[in-house]
């Protein structure tokens, strides 16, 4: 079932990913601009609605923080992401159609007990790098005629 929003752990996402996990201890605010970019034309194929949810208690806000498609929430005080998630879920009407992004397998059994559908981050990231090779097309060389090749990406 296709969800109507999608709700991300957006640390937990983010540690999926080796090179953003490393640049996340040098460099928060960047590591989450990048997550945000990689997933936010999947995100938005996916589901009309998404919002990542960050651990505000572990790096601050940041206001330059901004996408077209996604919402991007931090937590507040001591609550966690996770939390912010679970109680989402648990207040929205139909909890069926959330998909949370979580391999948290704590959290992804308190959504999946509210009835939201869960989908693993590693599966998630997957599919983000399936859908950018998809959209990159190969350019021909000046002078050169498109062939056909050219104008799909691999594997299709």
């Amino acid at each position: 079932m296709q969800p109507d929003w999608i709700l991300i752990d957006g640390y937990n996402l983010l540690h999926t990913m080796d090179e953003l996990a490393s640049l996340l201890r040098t460099d928060t605010q960047l590591a989450r601009h990048r997550l945000v970019r990689m997933v936010e034309g999947t995100a938005h194929r996916m589901a009309p609605k998404t919002t990542i949810v960050f651990d505000g208690r572990e790096a601050g806000q940041d206001d330059a923080l901004t996408s077209n498609h996604l919402e991007i929430y931090f937590s507040p005080g001591r609550h966690t992401a996770d939390t912010i998630i679970e109680r989402l879920v648990a207040r929205f009407p139909n909890p069926g159609k959330i998909l949370v992004v979580t391999s948290d397998r704590a959290e992804a059994n308190v959504v999946l007990s509210d009835g939201a559908q869960v989908m693993s981050s590693q599966e998630f990231m997957a599919q983000c790098e399936a859908d950018s090779r998809k959209t990159v097309q190969k350019q021909p060389r000046p002078g050169q005629e498109p062939k056909l090749g050219d104008l799909f990406p691999d594997g299709l």
